[in-house]
């Protein structure tokens, strides 16, 4: 017994000795000197470590074949292959200058860690290094940098408009899904984010709808923000610029338990006048204190918080919580200047009567859980969103009020989302097959700003339009690829998403706000709709070698229907269907010559079909309808390169040829009750240039050890495109010139720099249906400014 027993003793510290290896690393610098302090990650796991002083590392790892991903500051990161197996291995990793080699790029964009060359799509990502460098601190500095995507925005940042290849919103459902840290921002009025300590942001572009679900038509926005972790590191930055730009952040991550406990903060205050100068002439204005003000003010304060537990090698806890306020006495928030051409004739001049305010709060809160098994990694994402709004005085013309049945310009009830997606990630132990599958929820309850206002009548009376929605929606997906033979990969996908709207909303005329008290004439109206849809997914996939790569794929994306949230003539349609875009996709990537090259390459057609739009169907009523279908091709270029030390090379490119299908607008003129049709087929689809371009050139001077001088140039050239359907409203080509002079000294940086130099005159927003008249708004002018930061 005493035998069997120690037999069996000593079987078990058997298996756990090949179940866990050691493996023992090296990483040094390009001059063989050992590397401290730098990153060991080993993707999509929780293991991970740094290197002592001597630059060696420990991993305990099972037996099988892991990607690891080695990184420090001032280095190119590095992917590399370890195999752990019985017999100890001593991997070493040879780190060059950022300056001298390409970064290798991992992203998430099949939701898991991997190397873009493997992706069978069209994606841009950006690290860390290149947000500082292109200075993108918001979604609108994305415009050229990634080829064929096109920013506008209504004044604000929560009221934006992304295009890419095309593919845009007419509504309150975005086209492009914007994920923050794995958690989906269902509706445009939970965008504007500020951004600061940011580790990579990946643009999928085309439709994602087979893993990412509804509003992925045109493509996906990922933002990666940096976690916690052992290494106790912080930050800080004071920016300041013209038109009394102030932008100041700093933060901290540390180890609260060393491998167990982490915690970080992060916070951002930024500032800027409006570059408007208000004008009453004409405008019947009776306050005089208006005349010359500035408009388009605003305000941000934005927080970040961390906390990430790791009580095993198999398990993690990450409770993320954002937060921020926007906020301005002067907005420009749905405001427009008089036509097109006073606008380029002067772009620094507005004229309102009045002048408004608005302010949102945001919160978002994410719980993320994961165990990692063998071969598998199971994931639970729990997210609670919450957006407060108000508005008062916002002169569109006509003065606008938020409203829901209190007070005028009181604060609208809190928007609220919560989402839940499980999923699960794997792959089989030879590595020949891997599979995504899942189930995604989310519920919401909406308080559209757009359709909840007051419309002021006289001073003490009001038209009142309110629209509460509840809306439920249930999600099962599941991805699968499969090694056809060496370097030949088939991927297949598909998507069932299934969702009930409800909307409980009052009609023009049927409710009203007359000295503090609300009248209500007929009874709100409630209407529902459910919806359905399937998205599947094809990809072919070829390694012509480590490299390079070729693949094929067709994906397919959807925007959600639902109810129009006006009371409509009875001959009109409450409700309207879903639209689709199906997108046909050839791929090539390559990295080369030292890893100093790197350059991508897609050519795509797009099919957009039931695109929805309004129709104008009864005085101060628009009805959204499906209203006909669209087509989009192209092709995208991007590259990389390092000819020589110190001296860094960018470009991308994007060409977009697209036209609507037959269809025809109808329109109402409610006076004279002439009924106009305006057709619509051969136009070219709103807010899609026929290019952009984006080109740069950086180079690092070496001054000392520690001190050098990094210059930057940049051009961003957009083609010409219309911003409305009608194919009216045009927005020439224009180009915009950037540029950064940074002096580095260790982990202390002072930049000077400046963005639009030549002060060119071009449009942020111009409407999308020029029916009844234009709406246009100029873009932010010549900007300069200084920025200093330090790193701890």
């Amino acid at each position: 017994m005493k035998l069997k027993f120690s037999i069996s003793i000593c079987l078990c510290l058997l298996g756990q000795l090949v179940y866990a290896q050691n493996i023992k690393g090296t990483v040094k610098s390009a001059t063989g000197e050992g590397l401290a302090l730098v990153n060991i990650s080993v993707l999509n796991s929780n293991i991970g470590t740094m290197t002592g002083q001597d630059g060696r590392f420990n991993l305990e790892l099972k037996p099988g074949v892991y990607q690891i991903l080695v990184s420090a500051i001032g280095y190119a990161s590095k992917l590399v292959t370890i195999e752990a197996a019985q017999d100890e291995r001593k991997p070493e990793v040879k780190l060059v200058s950022s300056t001298e080699t390409l970064e290798e790029v991992v992203v998430s964009a099949n939701k898991y860690e991997e190397g873009i060359l493997n992706v069978a799509a069209a994606v841009s990502s950006l690290s860390a290094q290149k947000v500082e460098q292109t200075r993108t601190l918001g979604l609108a500095n994305l415009s050229a940098l990634v080829p064929n995507y096109l920013y506008q925005e209504l004044g604000v940042g929560f009221q934006q408009v992304q295009a890419i290849r095309g593919i845009q919103v007419f509504s309150e459902n975005p086209a492009v899904a914007t994920y923050i840290d794995d958690v989906n921002n269902l509706d445009i009025l939970a965008n504007g984010f500020a951004f600061t300590d940011i580790e990579r942001i990946e643009v999928l572009r085309g439709p994602q709808g087979t893993l990412f679900g509804r509003n992925a038509m045109g493509g996906v926005v990922n933002i990666v923000t940096k976690k916690p972790s052992n290494r106790s590191e912080s930050f800080a930055e004071l920016g300041f610029g013209n038109l009394a730009l102030q932008r100041h952040a700093a933060g901290f991550k540390l180890p609260l338990i060393k491998d167990k406990l982490f915690l970080g903060i992060n916070g951002l205050f930024q500032s800027r006048e409006g570059y408007w100068r208000n004008d009453t002439t004409g405008t019947g204005a009776k306050d005089a204190n208006i005349v010359g003000k500035t408009v388009g003010d605003e305000k941000n304060l934005y927080g970040n918080l961390s906390l990430k537990y790791l009580p095993s090698s198999k398990f993690s806890a990450t409770l993320n919580v954002k937060s921020q306020r926007d906020w301005s006495d002067a907005s420009g928030f749905f405001v427009s200047q008089r036509s097109k051409a006073s606008a380029f004739a002067n772009p620094d001049k507005i004229n309102l009567s009045r002048i408004g305010s608005h302010e949102r709060n945001i919160v978002n809160s994410a719980l993320t859980l994961k165990f990692f098994g063998q071969d598998y990694t199971l994931t639970s994402i729990s997210a609670l969103q919450s957006i407060g709004l108000s508005f008062q005085d916002i002169d569109f013309p006509g003065y606008y009020h938020s409203f829901y049945k209190n007070a005028i310009g009181e604060k609208l009830p809190p928007q609220q989302v919560f989402t839940q997606e499980l999923r699960i990630n794997g792959k089989s132990a030879n590595d020949q097959w891997s599979y995504t599958a899942g189930i995604f929820g989310f519920s919401q309850v909406g308080y559209e700003p757009s359709t909840n206002l007051a419309f002021e009548l006289t001073p003490n009376a009001f038209a009142i339009f309110r629209n509460k929605s509840n809306n439920l929606g249930l999600a099962g997906f599941g991805e699968l690829s499969y090694q056809l033979s060496d370097g030949l990969s088939l991927t297949g996908g598909l998507r069932y998403d299934f969702e009930d709207r409800e909307s409980t909303f009052n009609g023009f005329g049927d409710a009203s706000f007359i000295d503090g008290a609300l009248i209500q004439t007929k009874p709100d109206t409630t209407v529902s709709g459910t919806y359905t849809a399937f998205s599947p997914k094809l990809a072919l996939s070829y390694a012509l070698n480590e490299h390079s790569r070729l693949y094929a794929s067709l994906t397919r994306g959807f925007r959600a229907g639902g109810v129009n949230a006006q009371k409509l003539p009875r001959n009109i349609r409450q409700t309207f269907d879903p639209e689709y875009s199906n997108n046909y996709e050839l791929g090539f990537k390559t990295r080369g010559w030292q890893n100093r090259l790197s350059l991508s390459a897609a050519a795509f057609f797009i099919q957009w079909q039931d695109l929805q739009f309004f129709n104008l169907v009864a005085p101060f009523t628009y009805a959204r309808e499906n209203v006909g279908d669209a087509q989009s091709l192209g092709l995208e270029l991007e590259a990389s390169l390092i000819p020589v030390k110190g001296l860094q090379l960018e470009a991308s490119l994007g060409l977009n040829e697209t036209k609507y299908r037959d269809f025809s607008l109808r329109r109402v003129n409610f006076v004279t009750g002439e009924e106009r049709f305006t057709p619509i087929g051969g136009n070219r689809l709103s807010n899609a240039p026929s290019h952009t371009l984006f080109l740069a050139v950086q180079y690092t001077i070496f001054l000392d050890q520690k001190l050098r001088l990094v210059v930057r140039s940049e051009v961003r050239n957009m083609g010409a495109f219309y911003t409305d359907i009608q194919n009216t409203l045009q927005q020439p080509a224009y180009t915009l010139l950037n540029a950064n002079f940074s002096l580095e000294y260790d982990q202390y940086s002072l930049s000077l720099w400046g963005q639009n130099l030549t002060n060119e005159t071009y449009l942020a927003f111009g409407n999308p249906d020029t029916s009844f008249g234009a709406s246009v708004r100029t873009a932010a002018p010549r900007t300069l400014g200084i920025t200093l930061k330090a790193k701890f």
